[in-house]
């Protein structure tokens, strides 16, 4: 995980790990320690998926049924304690901030799009036309959100994370905001593919069927050793899903790098669509 401040969110996210691997060194499946714990069906799973706050109460009995030794205990307590800060809200919709607090404390991100420019490398201009159609965001939010999608950029450009983008060809060539708009969308990834923490590689129409049709998706890496975690958007929501799943979504991502053309290929077909428009 990179140096800066995890936040909160990443803070629990690693809580709930470690509980996890606590319940499964003490033997104990899902259901055995949800009634060991007294818990309501459900709290074990958010806690663990990071997406409940642990009180000093919660984190107290676990470590006691768990069997969790002093050294470890503490270690736990310090992590509860950071995960219960509270930071400035990002301008997101409630489902998407979990994601940039994640992106923002990434090590390494893998992001497959279909027909647009991920939010993450977007300039001002692209974040505001493609925000400027969106459903859930009122004309007031625009500028602001479109100011920290564009800002977003900055910490892969700073090297902090390594940065795999596979785009289907479609995202090359969608006017999204006019030619010019577009134009300097692209000349932005052909700056980010220069990095060299940063592969970009394009899917060409003629390269027949690959590994993920219709579905875009990020695998979010954030500690060394660890399964990431994998974000899937849908207009009114989107799911975080564990280690359960993203064995499949890293081997379709393999595969889809695999059917994508070079990075010197991928250069190549962008700097020719640059000059076409």
């Amino acid at each position: 995980m990179s140096g800066t401040d995890p936040g909160p969110v990443v803070q629990r996210i690693l809580l709930g790990a470690e509980l996890r691997d606590a319940r499964e060194a003490a033997g104990l499946s899902t259901a055995d320690a949800t009634k060991a714990l007294g818990w309501y069906a459900g709290k074990l799973s958010k806690i663990e998926q990071g997406d409940a706050k642990v009180t000093d109460k919660d984190l107290a009995k676990a470590i006691k049924v768990y069997g969790i030794v002093d050294d470890r205990a503490g270690r736990l307590r310090e992590l509860a304690v950071e995960a219960r800060r509270r930071l400035p809200p990002a301008r997101v919709p409630d489902w998407a901030v979990k994601y940039v607090n994640l992106l923002a404390a990434a090590h390494e991100v893998k992001i497959f799009n279909i027909d647009v420019i991920p939010g993450t490398l977007q300039t001002y201009d692209y974040a505001y036309a493609l925000l400027a159609e969106a459903v859930m965001f009122s004309p007031a939010e625009l500028d602001r959100m479109a100011e920290e999608r564009a800002a977003r950029a900055e910490r892969f450009l700073s090297g902090e994370a390594r940065l795999w983008l596979v785009l289907d060809e479609a995202a090359l060539y969608r006017q999204i905001g006019g030619p010019k708009v577009l134009r300097k969308q692209l000349e932005r990834v052909k700056e980010l593919a220069a990095r060299p923490n940063i592969t970009v590689q394009v899917i060409p129409f003629d390269g027949g069927a690959h590994a993920s049709h219709g579905v875009a998706f990020t695998i979010v890496n954030l500690f060394e050793g660890r399964p990431g975690i994998v974000y899937v958007e849908s207009l009114t929501g989107s799911d975080y899903l564990g280690r359960e799943h993203t064995r499949a979504y890293n081997l379709a991502y393999d595969k889809l790098r695999v059917a994508a053309l070079s990075e010197r290929q991928t250069i190549d077909l962008v700097v020719r669509r640059i000059a076409e428009l």
